[in-house]
């Protein structure tokens, strides 16, 4: 299944040209990217796009406009890739209205650290979905500030009073989803 969802990112080719990109399409096992440059056809590529992570794999079509690619995954990846995709569609679905859109747990660890410029700050999550979570927080980054709460990359989409809420890059896979995750 082939989703029509524009994801901005960036590549590496094989001779260590590093690129912007946005997708034109992603399924589990590919993509097509708009991008300016043109890798040979069956060359290695890394992608590394927001909301999904870093993908291997090799050009498979070039086009004008841009190049195909399909993925060197393992089946977990892809079914990863599969969930995380079926999320975005409903995300759009649903609209960004800036209300929650997934159950919310307490999670029994609720402190962690948050790696900035001038330092760690400490963070105290309020509750945690598979998609983000709600951040007790002294500093209020800005609005789609990309930020690392644990070893969890995440952008905050809006304040809270106390603090903001996050969108997780990655969405978490429902098998580790309970009160004992660790970020």
């Amino acid at each position: 299944m082939r989703v029509n969802v524009s994801l901005k990112g960036r590549g590496l080719l094989a001779d260590g040209v590093e690129f912007e990109l946005q997708t034109l399409d992603v399924s589990a096992g590919g993509m097509c990217l708009l991008a300016a440059v043109r890798p040979r056809l069956g060359e290695k590529i890394v992608v590394y796009l927001e909301m999904i992570g870093g993908l291997e794999g090799e050009v498979v079509r070039v086009t004008p406009e841009g190049f195909g690619m399909s993925f060197r995954a393992s089946l977990r990846k892809r079914e990863q890739i599969a969930d995380q995709l079926t999320w975005l569609i409903n995300r759009e679905y649903l609209g960004e209205d800036g209300q929650r859109r997934a159950d919310r747990i307490q999670p029994r660890r609720s402190d962690y650290t948050m790696p900035r410029d001038e330092g760690e700050i400490g963070v105290k999550l309020i509750d945690i979905s598979r998609s983000g979570a709600a951040v007790l927080c002294a500093r209020q980054p800005a609005a789609g500030t990309w930020v690392t709460i644990g070893r969890t990359r995440a952008r905050i989409v809006r304040h809270i009073p106390g603090g903001f809420a996050v969108e997780f890059a990655r969405i978490i896979p429902v098998e580790l989803f309970d009160a004992d995750i660790v970020l």
